[in-house]
């Protein structure tokens, strides 16, 4: 392997132009086919691992967000979780309240009716028969 003397990346055996930054290896002076590296060089090096690191930054960052992000969605979800138990909970105690009533009313005993069944007069404790129809109501 053969390494650029403008860029210092890593070439195949023979080449005559560099992959990553286009220098003609043959167009350099003799200092830097003999493995001297330019200044212009170095600064592309420097450049490309600030650039790195720059990314490397923005990536931390936007992953710190999404993180944090994950950890509020989850406490939601977790809050959702706890409310839905509590409302199940108070579901389940309404449903059993419900039920003692209806089963209080169904025992309740039904209501004494000082009717007449016929005609529908109004009869007193001690009627026998209906003073209106004549119908028997004890």
């Amino acid at each position: 392997m053969m390494k650029c003397l403008k860029c210092g990346s890593e070439l195949r055996e023979g080449s005559v132009f560099c992959t990553y930054c286009g220098a003609k290896m043959g167009s350099l002076p003799e200092a830097e086919r003999a493995g001297v590296q330019t200044e212009e060089a170095a600064a592309c090096k420097d450049g490309l691992e600030g650039l790195f690191g720059g990314i490397r930054a923005y990536v931390k960052s936007e992953t710190d967000k999404q993180r944090k992000d994950l950890a509020e969605k989850e406490m939601r979800i977790h809050t959702l979780e706890q409310e839905l138990k509590e409302k199940e909970t108070l579901i389940a105690q309404l449903k059993e309240e419900l039920k003692n009533r209806e089963n209080r009313v169904a025992d309740a005993p039904a209501p004494v009716k000082n009717e007449c069944p016929k005609c529908g007069n109004t009869l007193s404790e001690d009627m026998v028969f209906c003073n209106q129809c004549g119908t028997k109501v004890r």
